[in-house]
């Protein structure tokens, strides 16, 4: 399949050796260190100089313990990246040479390898969510009737349209951002009410909100013909220049736009896609992808073309190995960098990430995802499930990998995609949404990133352990102490006032 000139089918075949290849013939590119303290990139203590130092060329092996076979254990995590697999060891020559897709078949499967069959299901899905000639049609005749309207009443005015509509990284429920330019308007608010009542009064707008006291003041609406909502603001020039800046990323990194709306569909299903409730937008969210992949040059000597292989980088990076306390992200220059340097660093919400703008080096456009931790979380999750060896096996024919960490929802069930219009989700993505099996043996409810100690004891102990009701001895002691000195002070009280009723009752 050719995507905007790249033949994704064109991979290099997955094996099970892992070869250490030449160093590249460009150099990767040189990671940006602010201040002259050393500081971990990765969670794994890898120092920040071994990043820009070629690693040796690995595929799926960095993901998965490929031998299910052999492997008795209830829960295995997934091969550090660094060290040698134990299927990189030549056989020796009296056995059989046994391939990475012979480990990896599942019976009556389309692809012997997950990490094939995740890149093409990717590609699937994402064919899935590309608008039919119907609703590009749809969205067109929608931003035209706005257009007259604003048209109607600044003549001369400039409208740009910019966002996921403009860059085709939308989702069939995301809206359409405007902007309007050259309005010679004196404050944005002004203009906002004029375009409100312009549409009502017109008829083509419904649900029409105002929102003039945000930093940046939007009238939000559905046009009624198409039911697609809108954004408009009135001369901010950034939105436009952004949507350039992500047209040529994607001309020039074709994995962007499928991993994008892979990652979008993720983040929204677990409503942690909006900046204003802390979430990830998709600006930020490009820049983080772009991020990865400049990192991922910079350590393999030929560059990644599987998206299945890609999508789990992502998820490995900010799921798991990223120090976001000391570690800012940059997609242009060096990929890493201090935040304490750049001013980035907050010191009461250390583990936000921090992504420095393309567009403006000086802006964190990552500071208000204040629910990072909510993000990351959902980020090592998927890595687990993709990287869960049994769980992949256990899947059977006829289920989807990718449908093991994206939902049905009521959009996708009702959205029939393709060329023409005949591919529903349910067949696309079989089984998802279903219960997995789950491996994780002992550690079963424990979706954490850090490594849990068995031996520990539990906590409190010695005067504050708990009892059965949930009522520490120490906190039981108190509270009699409380309860006696308090009916004490009852008792003194009734005392003198019989003796006041007593010495009145004698004097009268």
């Amino acid at each position: 399949m050719e995507t905007d000139g790249f033949l994704y089918e064109t991979l290099s075949p997955l094996s099970t050796a892992v070869t250490v290849a030449s160093p590249p013939t460009t150099p990767p590119p040189e990671t940006t260190v602010g201040d002259s303290e050393d500081y971990l990139v990765l969670r794994n203590h890898i120092p920040i100089s071994t990043i820009s130092t070629p690693l040796p060329e690995t595929s799926a092996p960095d993901f998965f313990s490929l031998d299910p076979v052999n492997d008795d254990d209830g829960w295995r995590t997934p091969t550090p990246p660094l060290k040698r697999s134990r299927l990189a060891t030549p056989l020796p020559d009296d056995e059989p040479k046994r391939s990475l897709e012979a480990g990896w078949f599942r019976a009556n499967c389309r692809f012997k390898s997950p990490m094939l069959q995740l890149h093409k299901e990717i590609l699937d899905f994402c064919d899935f969510l590309s608008p039919t000639a119907e609703e590009q049609v749809s969205r067109n005749a929608a931003v035209e009737s706005v257009s007259d309207v604003i048209k109607y009443i600044w003549h001369d005015c400039k409208i740009e349209v910019f966002g996921s509509f403009k860059t085709g990284l939308f989702l069939p429920s995301s809206d359409v951002d405007m902007v309007i330019l050259e309005s010679r308007m004196k404050t944005p608010q002004m203009g906002l009410y004029a375009l409100s009542k312009a549409l009502s009064q017109r008829g083509v707008a419904k649900k029409i909100q105002v929102i003039a006291k945000a930093r940046v003041p939007i009238i939000k609406f559905v046009e009624k013909r198409s039911g697609i909502s809108f954004d408009v603001s009135f001369d901010m020039e950034n939105g436009p220049k952004a949507a350039e800046y992500i047209q040529d990323a994607i001309s020039k990194w074709p994995p962007l736009r499928p991993l994008c709306l892979i990652l979008k569909v993720f983040l929204q299903q677990r409503e942690l896609n909006e900046v204003y409730s802390g979430g990830i937008g998709s600006y930020a969210l490009l820049a983080m992808l772009i991020a990865m992949l400049r990192n991922s040059m910079g350590t393999r000597a030929s560059p990644e073309h599987n998206l299945g292989v890609l999508l789990v980088t992502f998820f490995d990076m900010y799921g798991r190995k990223l120090n976001t306390s000391d570690v800012g992200v940059a997609c242009d220059g060096g990929t890493f960098f201090s935040k304490k340097s750049k001013g980035f660093l907050n010191p009461s919400r250390k583990s936000l990430i921090s992504i420095q703008d393309p567009q403006d080096p000086e802006n964190d456009i990552g500071k208000n995802s204040f629910n990072y931790f909510q993000i990351k979380s959902a980020f090592g999750m998927a890595c687990s499930t993709l990287t869960d060896n049994k769980l992949i096996m256990s899947l059977g024919p006829n289920r989807s990998i990718l449908g093991t960490i994206i939902r049905p929802d009521k959009v996708l069930l009702e959205r029939k995609g393709g060329l023409n219009g005949d591919v529903t989700f349910t067949n696309l993505l079989s089984g998802a949404g279903e219960p997995l099996q789950n491996n994780f043996g002992e550690h079963e409810g424990l979706f954490c990133n850090w490594n849990v100690d068995d031996e520990e004891e539990p906590l409190p102990r010695g005067k504050d352990v708990v009892s059965d009701d949930g009522v520490g001895k120490e906190s039981r002691k108190k509270s009699k102490k409380v309860v006696k000195k308090r009916a004490v002070k009852v008792k003194k009280a009734v005392t003198i006032k019989k003796r006041k009723r007593t010495s009145t009752d004698s004097q009268s």
